[in-house]
């Protein structure tokens, strides 16, 4: 398998059941209709979960793998099987996103350096989430430490809470779980004391004393904001190669095509040279093997097999001074005819 295939499906870590329960716990979708997303849905389990028993939530999910996408088609209202990168989305339309990204690098470009999918997945949610909507962002507790995604929480999102996976799974991955909520209007102020915090989750011992899911389910709750359920872009820029093959099936020049390259089936014994051909020509073609086989129908049905002898003839020549050898080539045509009869001739 490809490097590129290899990190698609190893880097997917799917979110504990038991963990949803408690994530469950805290939301409340009271608000009326709205619309939640997973930009890494895998196969939509939680997200599922997540909105179950309420009619009034709308789930969206993406999926880059072939086998997740489809079992995620089956539970979630919108799927999409794509790449995140190639998906347009309108900004400021979800409620509430569910972000469980790939723990690893982005593919590096020429232009630029890799960079985590951490903070690259953290940065494109935060845009499709509508003002006041609710964040849940789940990755393992060190990486909170990263200055970049530490300085993004800290500056996007207020009543801000966090949660470690209860001890049944966190020896896993070590996960934490975010809950903000994200600011209003475009000049957003940097909090300094909870970037500071963010940065302590470096030290195990800090992270591995947090409030666990278990015990943060039972002190806080979260509002989901309403919104229209239908979001009205979500789609991606790359074409399902389905509506390829149907649209070549179809096109007449590609049908035409198929029917020039069909297999045809040739009758040796009715075709005709295009000029008549002189006895030396036919000779030649005799006896270089062209026009073996079987000529003619009825009882002048003749099996035909030409054959040219090529042999040297040496010559010597006797001069004044010398003798001069000269070689040259003798070449001989035999035909072989069966006849109807079973009588073999031999023409030379």
């Amino acid at each position: 398998m490809s490097r590129i295939g290899n990190k698609y499906l190893s880097s997917f870590v799917a979110t504990h059941e038991q963990q949803g329960e408690y994530i469950k716990k805290m939301l409340d979708y009271s608000d009326g209709e709205t619309a939640i997303l997973d930009p890494c849905c895998g196969e939509g389990a939680i997200l599922s979960f997540l909105a179950e028993d309420n009619e009034q939530v709308v789930t969206y999910g993406v999926e880059i793998e072939k086998r997740r996408a489809e079992a995620a088609i089956a539970v979630l209202d919108h799927v999409m099987e794509a790449p995140i990168e190639s998906m347009v989305i309108s900004n400021d339309a979800f409620g509430m996103c569910l972000l469980n990204p790939p723990y690893d690098f982005s593919m590096k470009t020429a232009d630029e350096d890799a960079e985590r999918k951490e903070y690259t997945e953290l940065k494109r949610a935060t845009k499709y989430l509508m003002p006041g909507g609710l964040l849940i962002y789940i990755i393992p507790a060190y990486r909170y430490a990263d200055t970049k995604i530490a300085r993004f929480l800290a500056t996007h999102f207020f009543e801000m809470s966090v949660g470690r996976f209860t001890d049944e799974d966190y020896a896993d991955y070590k996960q934490v779980v975010f809950f903000g909520k994200k600011k209003r209007g475009t000049i957003k102020q940097f909090s300094e004391d909870i970037y500071n915090v963010f940065l302590k989750f470096e030290d195990e011992d800090f992270a591995h004393n947090l409030k666990d899911l278990a015990t943060l389910s039972n002190e806080r709750s979260y509002s989901i904001p309403h919104c229209n359920g239908e979001v009205s872009t979500f789609y991606t820029r790359l074409e399902s190669k389905d509506v390829f093959i149907d649209s070549i099936k179809s096109n007449k020049q590609f049908k035409a095509f198929i029917e020039r390259t069909k297999p045809k089936t040739i009758d040796h014994t009715s075709l005709k040279p295009i000029l008549p051909l002189a006895q030396g020509q036919i000779a030649l073609l005799l006896a270089s093997g062209a026009i073996n086989g079987v000529l003619g129908k009825g009882s002048n049905l003749h099996v035909v097999q030409g054959l040219e002898n090529v042999s040297k003839i040496i010559t010597e020549e006797n001069t004044e001074h010398s003798t001069i050898t000269k070689v040259r080539m003798k070449r001989e045509v035999s035909v072989k005819i069966i006849t109807p009869a079973g009588l073999v001739k031999k023409l030379i």
